[in-house]
């Protein structure tokens, strides 16, 4: 009986074997299918990853550029700045200079206790402004100083007067007759404190009669310092403007 038993049961057993072993395969089948899609969606977001690490680091090189170009730009600006800075420095610091130019101080010469002006004095005159226009350059910006003296003879207060008549004659030819701008001519008087030779002879004292024409030229400079070459006054006992004869162009 017993040996019957067992024949039975062992090809029991080894059906539930072959239903175990059948279950456990579908099982693995169906865990294959379901982690396939879920591997390759993996693989494709880290291929995203890959991509997106690689976009980043490009952005991150360009943004390298743009700083490197930032920092150009802030030196270029800087440049900029230091030459603003220099270009209102030199402009804070621009004035008008007056420097001598050319000058007449013979010829125009008058008669005793007279303030007409001569015809020959006239001729000295005329040949002046010629050689002056002649260097057409910069004749919109000069100033014409007229300055009128006498010999010794009368009062200090009398040639104070006579010599500004005189130099008054002389500005009124080249205001009327040399079309020159009025507002570029300026008349002083020296009277009889400025003599060019002694008074002690005729000939000295018709050489003390005279006037002197004196020309100067305005520009602007940038220097922070410079000189007015234009008396400040009409003072009776001051000395006629100096010029060295280096800067002298011409003298009648």
């Amino acid at each position: 009986m017993k040996v019957i038993v067992r024949q039975l049961a062992f090809p029991s057993l080894m059906a539930a074997s072959l239903f175990v072993m059948q279950g456990c395969l579908a099982t693995r089948d169906w865990v294959q299918e379901k982690l396939d899609p879920v591997a390759g969606r993996v693989s494709q977001s880290e291929q995203r990853l890959n991509e997106a690490e690689g976009q980043i680091g490009s952005l991150g090189g360009r943004m390298t550029g743009t700083e490197g170009k930032l920092g150009q730009m802030d030196g270029r600006i800087g440049q900029v700045d230091a030459k603003t800075e220099r270009a209102l420095s030199a402009l804070a610091n621009l004035r008008l200079e007056r420097r001598f130019v050319i000058d007449m101080k013979e010829g125009a010469n008058f008669s005793f206790n007279s303030s007409n002006l001569p015809p020959q004095a006239k001729k000295e005159i005329d040949g002046f402004i010629s050689d002056l226009k002649g260097d057409a350059a910069g004749m919109d910006s000069v100033m014409f100083l007229i300055a009128g003296h006498t010999d010794s003879a009368g009062s200090e207060d009398y040639n104070y007067e006579l010599g500004k008549k005189r130099a008054d004659a002389v500005s009124r030819y080249l205001i009327t007759q040399k079309k020159m701008d009025p507002l570029r001519v300026v008349t002083v008087s020296y009277g009889k404190n400025a003599p060019v030779a002694e008074n002690s002879s005729t000939q000295g004292r018709a050489k003390n009669r005279r006037v002197e024409i004196l020309v100067y030229r305005d520009g602007i400079t940038s220097a922070a310092v410079a000189s007015s070459a234009t008396p400040a006054a009409e003072p009776r006992a001051a000395q006629p403007p100096q010029q060295s004869s280096g800067e002298r162009f011409s003298q009648r």
